[in-house]
This record gives C-alpha cells, structure tokens and sequence, in this order.
C-alpha cells in the first residue's frame, strides 16, 4: 500500500490509507508539504478517528520537519469531532500517520491550502478567532467538503472574498459570512 510522498499543488487533502473506510494496521505514511516561494500552509482538521484503545499506538504528527525536536504543530493518538485550524509556523509542513498491528478505526480527510505569506497576519487573525468554532453551524461548514473547497479557494486567494462573499450567503450562516468580513475588510483597508 502507498500513501505519503511530496505535494507542492496550492490545495489538496492528506487521507489515511483505505479513507473513509478503516485504515490498515502496521502502516506508516509521510507526506512532506513544501508550496512554492513566499507561500505559507494552513491546515483544518475537520474530524478524526483515529483507534485509542492500544495506548497510542496510531498517532499522526504534524510538524516542521522530520526531526523529532523540530517545532510540532500538531499531535494526537485520538479521535475528534471538534474541527481544528493551524498554520504552519514555517513554510513547510511534515505530516506523519503510523498505526501499529492492532485496533484501527476510519482516519481522516485532512484539507490544507497553500497562501501567499503576506496575509499570514489575517489567516492567523481567523483561525485564532474562537468564534470559527464555537456554534454547530460553524463546525458543520468546516465539515462538509463543498464548503470547505469554497473556503480554502478564498483563503488561497484572500482578494476573491467580496466576490465570493456574496454568492455565498445562502450557502453558509449569516454569522460566518460577518466573521469572515469583518476580519478581511480591517485587514485590507488597514
């Protein structure tokens, strides 16, 4: 079975092997994300399941590099149904899943999206807003695959939004669609 290898496409997902069915045991993948010049990485995790019950023995690491001592962004050994948004502190992003020979469970869909570095201060400015996470109508955005492709379109390409923005508000939550503007329009007027 072959999973990992490099990418460098402006979006994309990372899946466990055999997604959305469950993934094998005794699997190890590693997928190395470099984007082009001057562009940074943002991942969302929308959920995972990954099997608790053999203490950690499947885990996914997401970090700068391969070295063990390099910066982790973000680790777990379980599941979640609580989405979860991050950028990379660097402009590359190591990205590892092992499971051992025991318990296996369904894995993950993970989507991440390359941005030109100079709207690093307004990604950040979203994903550190508690208000992305904090209603069901919010989290359910950031699970259902056709709104997450609209939003990482917009995220890859900040200057869309106004564009987007209006097509958009029947498709996603009045609340949202405020946050989104509000943080968008200070960013491109300041």
């Amino acid at each position: 079975m072959v999973c990992g290898g490099h990418i460098g496409r402006l979006q994309g997902y990372i899946e466990s092997p055999n997604y959305p069915g469950n993934y094998p045991n005794n699997v190890e993948c590693i997928w190395k994300i470099k984007p082009g010049k001057k562009r940074r990485v943002l991942v969302i995790i929308p959920e995972i399941y990954i099997s608790k019950e053999d203490n950690c023995g499947d885990m996914l690491v997401l970090r700068k590099s391969k070295k063990p001592t390099s910066l982790t962004t973000y680790e777990t050994c379980e599941g979640s149904e609580r989405p979860i948004a991050f950028t990379s502190s660097t402009r590359r992003m190591w990205v590892q899943f092992k499971s051992d020979t025991e318990n296996s469970a369904a894995g993950f869909s993970i989507p991440f999206v390359t941005y030109n570095e100079e709207y690093q201060p307004l990604i950040e400015d979203i994903v550190r807003d508690g208000r992305l996470y904090s209603s069901y109508q919010h989290q359910s955005i950031l699970k259902d695959r056709k709104l997450l492709n609209a939003l990482m379109e917009v995220i890859a390409q900040p200057r869309n939004y106004f564009k987007y923005a209006n097509v958009s508000r029947t498709m996603m939550p009045a609340s949202f669609i405020r946050l989104l503007t509000s943080k968008v329009r200070k960013f491109f007027t300041t």
